[in-house]
């Protein structure tokens, strides 16, 4: 199996499971490896940020930047979940962590190419936060989004998550899903709302928090929803200062070896109303550290659904 392909190489039994119960490999703050020395602040960015970047610039890009590896590198390592933050600025759509990155579709053009010459690959793009939009952007938006992916995306009204598997989707030729959380407006049937894949937000700088944090909130996931764990630490400010010559990087790296027992002790799957919930998406920084190593831990998990009894892959949720 290829990271590259990892999805496609998947055994027919586990294509045919819908894609929210397979394990998947997600990158948080995914597009902002675009920073640069020319970024500007973005609408997000706290009061303390934008003390610190009147004089220090350099070190809040160093804070700022969740990711290294562009969208096709991150989609060669294998990642199919894509958490995005976006801010208007000029009648333009922005990505934006604290600062501004690139503009929304310019990586987006690379992810479609990509799904293009990968066709038994699916791809879930997750629109997390939004700034500095009206009602009349969301809807700008909106438009702009649906006649980019056209038929390449899966509705509402192509059926549920539960029927949402990578085979029936490879027929109907649907390869990307939609999240658009938190919008003042109607969603149109393109887009799928934040209730149907929730992705709790741990909100803390301890790693044994954040453990526990998660194990905790698994238990609340629902049999026909989607699924974000995610598997960062959130730096305070006290946090950043306390670590002036540390990097987002380096903290990423040992939040992935102390939760590496905790990911691989995971299993995927569909399971029912009376069963522990089973993990779905897995949310990290810097995907690319190690050659991508907490994507492999993520993708072998679907390794352990080759022994599942046939009563539990079921299709539709087991009440």
């Amino acid at each position: 199996m290829t990271k590259e392909n990892w999805m496609r190489d998947l055994p027919p039994d586990l294509r045919d499971l819908s894609i929210i119960n397979l394990a998947i490999p997600g990158s948080h703050n995914s597009m902002t490896y675009g920073i640069n020395s020319n970024s500007k602040l973005s609408p997000d960015a706290e009061r303390a940020v934008r003390r610190w970047h009147r004089f220090f610039p350099c070190f809040v890009r160093r804070w700022s930047k969740t990711q290294s590896s562009s969208i096709l590198e991150q989609l060669h390592l294998g990642v199919r979940y894509f958490d995005l933050r976006i801010a208007q600025n000029d009648d333009k759509f922005y990505y934006c962590h604290g600062l501004f990155a690139m503009e929304v579709f310019e990586p987006l053009t690379q992810l479609r190419q990509f799904v293009e010459t990968h066709s038994d690959e699916m791809i879930v793009l997750d629109l997390q936060h939004f700034y500095a939009m009206d009602v009349a952007q969301h809807q700008q938006l909106h438009t702009q989004l649906i006649q980019f992916f056209g038929q390449l995306l899966y509705t509402t009204t192509d059926g549920s998550l539960l029927e949402c598997s990578l085979t029936r989707c490879a027929q109907l030729q649907r390869q990307v899903v939609l999240i658009y959380r938190r919008c003042p407006i109607g969603l149109p049937p393109e887009f799928w709302p934040s209730y149907a894949w929730p992705t709790p937000w741990p909100n803390t700088a301890s790693v044994k928090k954040l453990q526990s944090f998660l194990s905790d909130s698994l238990l609340s996931r629902q049999p026909q929803q989607g699924y974000v764990s995610q598997c960062i630490i959130t730096p305070s400010g006290r946090y950043i200062a306390l670590r002036v010559f540390v990097t987002l990087k380096g903290t990423a790296k040992r939040v992935d070896q102390k939760l590496k027992p905790w990911i691989l002790e995971q299993l995927p799957g569909p399971f029912s109303t009376n069963q522990s919930p089973r993990a779905n998406v897995f949310l990290a920084d810097f995907v690319n550290l190690k050659n991508g190593q907490f994507c492999d831990w993520v993708v072998q998990l679907n390794t352990k659904l080759e022994t599942v009894p046939d009563e539990i892959r079921a299709k539709e949720p087991l009440y």
